[in-house]
Formats: structure tokens, sequence, C-alpha cells
């Protein structure tokens, strides 16, 4: 019990850091939305479904938050909630991009995804349309990950 504590504090560290509302801009006004928290049991069913466990921090994000909308820095984000991971995995990754999970995307023409190729998971961006060498590595924990979309400077990789 002691250990979730401590994720759980991490995690709502990062979230305040990186998700929190955007300042005003002319006629721009948005409101991130955060979802009720995900069950640990469907999270756990969807793992299944994949054959794998998804990174702690992750899971620690869904548990606080099932999903995301909003902003992360100037960077237009969503979240999947944890039942549309596996139901976007399929129709987005499945047939070309096996090594793919889908956890989201910026709204445009990229998905977030896991990289499940090695034992390390990757998180990163992948084109919709694309090949494999076009997957966007953006760190081993989320919050590298979220750190990159963030600051907007994963294009520079």
């Amino acid at each position: 019990m002691g250990n979730f504590l401590i994720f759980e504090s991490r995690m709502k560290e990062i979230i305040t850091k990186y998700f929190s509302d955007p300042p005003s801009e002319e006629n721009y006004v948005s409101k991130n939305e955060f979802y009720p928290p995900a069950n640990p049991d469907k999270i756990s069913s969807v793992e299944n479904s994949f054959g794998m466990e998804f990174p702690q921090d992750f899971k620690d994000f869904l548990i606080l938050t099932n999903g995301f909308d909003g902003m992360l820095g100037q960077s237009y984000a969503r979240f999947n909630k944890v039942d549309e991971i596996e139901e976007y995995t399929k129709a987005y990754c499945e047939e070309f991009f096996p090594w793919l999970i889908h956890i989201g995307s910026n709204g445009g023409d990229e998905m977030f995804v896991l990289d499940k190729r090695e034992s390390i998971i990757k998180y990163g961006i992948m084109p919709y349309i694309g090949d494999d060498e076009d997957f966007i590595p953006l760190g081993s924990t989320f919050e590298e990950f979220v750190g990159h979309i963030y600051n907007n400077d994963f294009w520079e990789r």
C-alpha cells in the first residue's frame, strides 16, 4: 500500500507539471479534461489481451485519470481511455505495426504509442501512415514522453 501512495504522489506531480490548463490566448481557451480513474481489473484485462504488462507509470496514469483530452504545453494531446486502447490498437497498429500499442494521439497525423519490441518498453510517436523507421522514440518513462510532447521538441530527434 505504501508504494502505491509514492507512485500516486509522483504521478500527481507529473500531471500538475505537464497537464495543467494552458494560459488563455486571444480567443483560444482550452480546458483540459481528465476522466474518472480506470478500474485496475480492466487494465489487467487489456494487458492480458496483448500478452504483456504496461509500464507501471502508464498504469499509474490510468488509475488516476483514465484518459485525457487537452493541451500539454502548446501541443494538443488525447490519451485513450483503457477501454479504447485495444480498439485503437487493432484499428491503427495491428496490420502494419503489430509491435505498437496505441495509447493516444495528437489529433492530427501522429499516434502516441508503446513500442513493445524490446524488454524495456519505449514510449513514442508514430505517423498513422508511415513505415517502421518513422517511429520516434520519446523515452522509456511516461514523464520523459510527456515532457517531449509538452516541450514540442520531438521533431528535432
